[in-house]
């Protein structure tokens, strides 16, 4: 679920602090960072890779390069590219080695920056302000907070306080929309927000996003299911829409931190190219508390809803009730140095519906844990 403050700062294109800068000269740098861990899970956990209801240890690298440039007084370029490094068998999508995220791009200084590639939309960012968990927690954004899609064009400004972005994507084949593997026609997405730079015990930031993303015609290629509904292969979308409200209080790297979220989305399927289409709504919000020592040491916790509804053109009962998702996260982080890290995690179930309910299943009910170790170069 992660994605750290490094990460929002790799895609402001800076050099990461732990990455290592290999080359600097007259105003052009390259830098190689990458982290490895080791995560072991609960069987509820049904971690990826491991057979339904055991529990396992899974391993995993990211190896990542960037280059900065100075083109003149106004002007830089830069690129950077992130690889995901199978454990020694091949990876979910069959490959040893996938692209995590990729894209070039210029900054003009105050004005802003703009990069091209594969990377999020510009309305991902409102979703960082709940997103401090590692595997668990962050249930309401689903897997939308890791959708990293090719053809993007984002131009991001933050400056003064003021945050904007604005992206549009092209079309792309077997690209990620809500985790899955989808053909897009294309899609757009704008978001904005405020930063308070000090109030009490730190910056006070509120954002908000809309994000679209329109499916091809040929829905026969169309592969994966939106909004976790549907078999896999089978499942075609129309479009799929996202707003999204978050604030976020103080730092997660020291002292207390608060952060909220809002978040609904609407997809449109089809199956089998049929002519009529279900629609998948999922509604819900997240909160988190937290606070990290001086020591490095960091407790984070929170809340969890999330309504999830197909409706299906046919009345199937089976598919008209909502699926509710209540869960409470737990964190535990240990930040040795700036290099390695060791966390423990667990989520507690609050009363989620089930399929013993007679009701669209919102996903894994039980208790799950997990405890890990990083390090990161």
């Amino acid at each position: 679920m992660k994605k750290s403050l490094l990460a929002l700062a790799i895609i402001a294109a800076s050099t990461t602090a732990t990455a290592a800068t290999v080359y600097d000269k007259d105003g052009t740098s390259l830098a190689v960072g990458g982290r490895v861990q080791a995560v072991v899970y609960n069987g509820k956990a049904d971690a990826a890779d491991i057979a339904e209801n055991d529990a396992g240890l899974v391993n995993s690298a990211r190896l990542n390069i960037e280059g900065n440039t100075k083109i003149n007084d106004y002007v830089s370029a830069f690129a950077f590219s992130e690889w995901d490094m199978a454990d020694g068998n091949k990876s979910a999508n069959g490959d040893h080695i996938s692209t995590r995220e990729q894209y070039v791009g210029a900054d003009f200084g105050d004005f802003g920056k703009l990069l091209v590639g594969k990377t999020y939309d510009a309305a991902n960012e409102v979703l960082a302000a709940t997103d401090v968990f590692e595997d668990f927690g962050a249930r309401q954004q689903g897997s939308i907070n890791g959708d990293r899609r090719t053809g993007m064009f984002r131009y991001v400004y933050d400056n003064n306080g003021f945050f904007g972005s604005v992206s549009y994507e092209t079309a792309a084949d077997e690209t990620t929309v809500a985790g899955q593997d989808a053909n897009v026609q294309g899609g757009f997405a704008a978001a904005a927000g405020y930063t308070i730079d000090n109030v009490v015990f730190g910056p006070l930031s509120f954002k908000a996003g809309y994000s679209y993303v329109k499916g091809q015609d040929d829905s026969d290629e169309l592969k994966g299911s939106i909004l976790n509904y549907g078999e896999d292969g089978t499942w075609g979308f129309d479009d799929f829409k996202i707003i999204s409200a978050s604030i976020s209080w103080g730092s997660t790297d020291n002292g207390l931190y608060l952060g909220a979220l809002y978040n609904t989305q609407r997809a449109k399927q089809r199956l089998d190219g049929a002519q009529s289409s279900y629609k998948n709504k999922v509604k819900g919000y997240e909160f988190v508390v937290g606070y990290t020592f001086d020591n490095g040491v960091g407790v984070f916790t929170g809340y969890n809803f999330s309504d999830a509804k197909v409706v299906d053109p046919e009345a199937d009962p089976a598919r008209s009730d909502s699926a509710i998702y209540r869960r409470v996260p737990v964190y535990v982080n240990y930040a040795i140095n700036d290099n390695f890290n060791i966390w423990g995690e667990a989520e507690f179930d609050a009363n989620s519906t089930t399929e013993k309910d007679g009701k669209a299943q919102a996903g894994e009910t039980g208790t799950m844990l997990s405890a890990g170790a990083r390090y990161t170069f």
